[in-house]
């Protein structure tokens, strides 16, 4: 081990160093995004964002695991994806697939489906994994350390709540209050995402929820808000 790791109170290393990094990571999108709003004329688009985000993460985690490779396996990079776990993403794909038809049409009438989300879904993978990794890599491990959040229901609970405020900055809000529909939908995503991580401890699968659950989400529903 080396020298970023404290002892949580339920007696678990916690790896300080993920902890800095995430935090860090998440200052540099604030940053970005302050760029963003106050420089239009830079131009910096959702490619610049994903790209200045995933660029550290992926020269950390090699980082991080040349010295430990045992981290690959900590943060979920590394697991065998069983039937068990290829079949519940599955299935958790087309739950996340029908609820946003569902809510669809219930806002604009029609889910149709476009070629081009194919290539949003592919182009929004540098942009889902960051938030995989800080989720369940970073954020779910620290927490399932700490004795208060373990149990069956607690941690994947913080994780939703935690995964659901992050999004409280997203622009498309519910008509008539200031709540963003993304936090109704990453709640219940952080908290199965959690179960599932836990359970098979692999955030590729998460990932490409994420990647083709997003598209769909801004397509049909906040573009018609």
């Amino acid at each position: 081990m080396d020298g970023g790791d404290i002892k949580s109170p339920g007696g678990a290393a916690v790896d300080r160093m993920d902890i800095m990094f995430a935090a860090l990571l998440g200052l540099v999108f604030l940053l970005v995004k302050v760029v963003q709003a106050g420089f239009p004329a830079l131009q910096a688009d959702r490619t610049t964002v994903d790209v200045v985000i995933s660029t550290p993460l992926i020269g950390y985690i090699l980082f991080r695991a040349r010295k430990e490779p045992r981290k690959l396996d900590e943060w979920g990079l590394t697991a065998r994806l069983t039937p068990s776990a290829l079949l519940v993403a599955t299935v958790m794909t087309a739950c996340a697939v029908a609820m946003l038809a569902v809510c669809g049409v219930a806002v604009a009438g029609k889910v149709p489906f476009e070629p081009r989300y194919i290539a949003q879904m592919i182009g929004y993978i540098p942009a889902a994994f960051p938030q995989q990794f800080a989720l369940c890599s970073v954020g779910l491990v620290t927490l399932a350390k700490f004795r208060p959040f373990r149990g069956q229901w607690r941690l994947p609970l913080a994780v939703g709540l935690a995964f659901c405020l992050a999004h409280f900055w997203t622009p498309a809000r519910i008509p008539g209050t200031i709540i963003p529909i993304q936090m109704l939908i990453t709640f219940p995503a952080g908290f199965f995402a959690a179960y599932y991580f836990a359970r098979f401890r692999s955030i590729l699968p998460l990932t490409a929820i994420h990647a083709v659950a997003y598209p769909l989400l801004n397509n049909w529903i906040e573009r018609a808000l």
